[in-house]
């Protein structure tokens, strides 16, 4: 092709007005829950573990993350009752590491004490 030719294009755009469309439309999440589960039927005193679970994983996101009756709680029991302590063998390592830390601390203060009075004796 031997000749330029120019043309111009048109882009039209067109967008909602933000404050128009948030008055026009919901956009809450109203219809993604969790359904609220019926246990009227439930009699404690016939459970499993196994209906225990079954419910806890049923219930899973219902219950709250702290606070009473939340997952904290069923942690901090269940933790007291089979005397867990978490991270234990890394706070053992580390209160190795802090008393071998010590001692050369000491070793070094000892060391810099005994260099001190031998300038101190040839003075």
């Amino acid at each position: 092709m031997s000749g330029s030719s120019e043309q111009n294009i048109t882009l039209i755009r067109q967008a909602f007005d933000k404050v128009k469309f948030n008055q026009t439309v919901d956009t809450s999440f109203t219809q993604l829950g969790v359904a609220e589960l019926d246990l009227s039927f439930f009699d404690p005193n016939l459970a499993t573990v196994g209906d225990f679970f079954n419910i806890y994983n049923n219930l899973f996101f219902l219950i709250p993350k702290t606070g009473p009756n939340s997952h904290t709680t069923l942690i901090d029991e269940s933790s007291n009752y089979i005397n867990y302590l978490p991270n234990q063998a890394e706070i053992n390592a580390l209160l190795e590491e802090i008393a071998d830390l010590r001692e050369q601390n000491l070793q070094l203060m000892i060391d810099m004490g005994e260099i001190f009075n031998s300038q101190q004796a040839t003075v």
